[in-house]
């Protein structure tokens, strides 16, 4: 391990990391190699030779007390020849031997497909090209080394399951980097088909810890049993840490996913039939000033093709080498061990009389999986690295028409404030002029946002490198599907407190009761579940912090109620809990706070109810039910409607084109019971309960502006033609 350097004392409120340079903003000489408990790990890359790094001899590495040294060939055989794949090709062939033998040689080509052929001699040659493409790249690579030293003794204890946030590419890749420059095991890696096709890449990725794995493996109960005996080996044996996202893909819109749980079932299988004593898991949380494929991102949330990954592709982008693209921060969180999360609330001696290579997890535990993988995910959150970048993209998706750069510093301020009160932390340089920030990521940023005259800051069309977009609807929205992106980093900050001045600004009334805003508080959350990550079983405990957050920042006045206090008036009592005898005062609490809160979450409101209008417009079949459709149509046919609505002006926001967004409230109304959902040939197909669609339609118009629309076919009404309109 990296050791022996001398760390400077540290401000924890904000970062003192000095970095405007305006003449040559890709000069790192003013960016602090230290700052806030995170190292550049490319500070000694710059100063010494690159080759002399790549040949050196790596200490210490951590390796598992109860390891086995195998080859990547002894561990797929060790596959192979498991009582969990012989009892699958022996329960899948029925008694018949000729069968059985064409399984067998089905599973070895999977197994072949799948293993990854990991050797330091090619680990050592990939560093070699990604500290210069690293260095090419990234002004700063910054590392939290606490965590590094945690890591290093948890990996000689405990098998090590290593989850890092996904948001690009480049996320598993830093992450191995970080694992060779501290002179860790280099982790094996769950990778998606995609990149085995690659000439060349795909071959030096599986070199280097990546093994393949289909994205569905539906019903393919071999598949099943050969990957999981895969993963398990590998954790029972130690032969490498394990790294996969929870979120399961890349999130194209720079907010967390909510996790998917197959890769984390399969990995704590072993844990839960007492295989292992315990296993760590270790968020790891990827936070990026500029993301590369923030254009390729855009255009495939509206629904055009990325292109296909290939060596070829990857070459004609090596031009991107020469673009600025700030900084980078990671940050290795605290472990998480299965055995503490998993004390009191299941009994692993159920198990004990059933063989341990019969997949056969309980309720409980998938049910505690479920809970892990949120818990997971928000702890990711809670390390999140701000960026001014994302600070200002917020201001600037509230004034797409243009805004001054002296109204945006003001704004960008107050709106730090807000974050870093709410326990962000925003990576704000210290001594310097908000203006010059603003200017610098205005620079670092131009292909998104240009200065025009009277210094207004105004959005730019970035045109795909890809494809032709000849559609000015279309081209309007990646550029604001991009800014979006970046506003996306902090909206996890920011959503309990937003959901209660949504539903605050949504009362006619003079007051509200506690307990109706948490009526109102439940529903959003609901509505919002499938963009956001909310832990489950804390809906109330994250609403009274929010509440009680407004309330101390003088965002909302609470009171008791007249049946606790004759005075109602005293707006200023001190508030340490939240009941549902107190009230809110709705005028008072009409603010910049709630308002700005608010509107940072109307888009996706506005596009669930996009998607219910189109719902309600379905034609129906000859018993008077709408016709099904399959979820992709029913998003494309949606997508249509939301184009005809930005052609007419009759709405503003871009955002409500992303197929992301689209498909997340489809799903979000299968959750709240407002669909029907049938299995045709293997297909899923959907049709809306009408009138369910029709009342969250109808709560959703009382949170936000909407324009009239015509719907036909509204099966909750006796008239074929009504006009909605939205309750200002």
């Amino acid at each position: 391990m990296k050791s022996g350097r001398t760390r400077p004392e540290f401000q924890p409120e904000q970062s003192s990391n000095t970095w405007i340079n305006k003449e040559l903003p890709k000069d790192v000489s003013t960016l602090a190699p230290y700052k806030d408990g995170f190292t550049d790990i490319l500070d000694e890359r710059r100063r010494t030779a690159d080759l002399a790094f790549m040949t050196r001899t790596r200490h210490n590495v951590p390796s598992y007390k109860h390891r086995t040294p195998r080859s990547p060939t002894e561990i797929r055989q060790h596959v192979l020849t498991s009582d969990r794949v012989k009892y699958t090709i022996e329960r899948l062939a029925g008694g018949d031997k000729s069968a059985a033998e064409l399984l067998s040689k089905e599973a070895e080509a999977i197994v072949n497909e799948m293993g990854h052929e990991l050797n330091m001699k090619s680990v050592r040659g990939f560093a070699f090209i990604l500290i210069k493409v690293f260095k090419a790249l990234f002004n700063r690579v910054y590392v939290n080394e606490d965590g590094v030293h945690k890591l290093h003794k948890l990996m000689q204890d405990y098998p090590v399951l290593l989850m890092p946030t996904h948001r690009s590419y480049m996320d598993f890749l830093l992450v191995s980097y970080v694992c060779y420059h501290y002179d860790l095991p280099l982790p094996a890696i769950a990778a998606a088909m995609d990149f085995k096709g690659m000439k060349f890449f795909g071959w030096l990725l599986r070199q280097c810890g990546a093994f393949y794995i289909q994205r569905s493996f539906g019903s393919d109960h071999l598949y099943w049993a050969i990957f999981t005996e895969y993963v398990q080996t590998q954790l029972r044996n130690g032969d490498s840490p394990l790294e996969f996202f929870v979120e399961g893909t890349r999130s194209r819109t720079n907010k967390s996913y909510v996790p998917r749980t197959g890769m984390l079932a399969a990995s704590l299988e072993a844990y839960f039939k007492a295989e292992l004593p315990d296993t760590m898991m270790v968020p790891i949380t990827i936070s990026y000033d500029r993301i590369l494929e923030e254009s390729l991102y855009a255009y495939e949330l509206l629904g055009i093709p990325k292109p296909k990954e290939s060596t070829s592709g990857l070459l004609k982008a090596r031009n991107i080498l020469n673009e600025d693209f700030g900084s980078v921060h990671i940050f290795i969180s605290e472990p998480i061990s299965i055995r503490q999360f998993s004390t009191g609330r299941v009994d692993r001696v159920v198990h004990a009389l059933e063989p341990r290579y019969i997949n056969s997890l309980k309720k409980d535990e998938m049910a505690l999986i479920t809970d892990l993988s949120f818990r997971i995910v928000r702890q990711q959150q809670q390390h999140q690295v701000i960026s001014p970048w994302s600070v200002m993209a917020t201001v600037l998706m509230q004034n797409r028409d243009g805004i001054s750069v002296k109204q945006l510093v003001r704004e960008v301020d107050w709106l730090k404030r807000q974050a870093q009160n709410l326990g962000a932390y925003v990576d704000w340089p210290g001594d310097v002029a908000t203006e010059d920030v603003v200017r610098y990521n205005i620079a670092m940023h131009s292909n998104v946002v240009s200065l025009g005259s009277e210094d207004l800051v105004q959005l730019n069309v970035v045109l795909p490198g890809h494809v032709s977009v000849k559609n000015d609807v279309l081209l309007s929205a990646a550029s604001n599907l991009i800014l979006a992106s970046y506003r996306n980093q902090l909206l996890h900050v920011f959503v309990r407190v937003a959901i209660v001045a949504i539903a605050i600004n949504g009362c006619r009334q003079e007051t509200m009761p506690v307990d109706q805003l948490y009526s109102r508080y439940m529903f959003l959350e609901k509505l919002l579940s499938r963009d956001f990550v909310f832990q489950p079983g804390d809906t109330r405990k994250d609403f009274e912090q929010a509440v009680l957050s407004l309330k101390n920042s003088g965002a909302v006045v609470l009171v008791d109620g007249p049946g606790r206090m004759s005075d109602v008036t005293n707006i200023h009592q001190e508030f340490t809990a939240v009941d549902d005898n107190q009230i809110v005062h709705v005028k008072k609490s009409f603010n910049k706070h709630t308002t700005f809160y608010s509107q940072m979450f109307e888009p996706f409101l506005l596009a669930y109810w996009v998607n219910c209008q189109h719902l309600l417009s379905l034609p129906m079949d000859r018993h008077g039910r709408p016709l099904p459709k399959r979820p992709k149509d029913l998003a494309k046919d949606v997508q249509k409607l939301a184009v005809r609505l930005l052609e007419e002006n009759a709405v503003k926001h871009y955002e409500i084109l992303s197929m992301d967004l689209i498909t997340n409230g489809l799903t979000m109304l299968i959750d709240m019971g407002s669909m029907y959902k049938d299995k045709r040939m293997n297909e899923t197909w959907l049709s809306p309960n009408s009138s369910a669609v029709s009342s969250v339609a109808q709560q959703i118009s009382l949170y936000i502006e909407l324009p009239s629309i015509a719907i036909s076919n509204f099966v909750s009404s006796k008239e074929s033609h009504i006009v909605l309109q939205a309750k200002l």
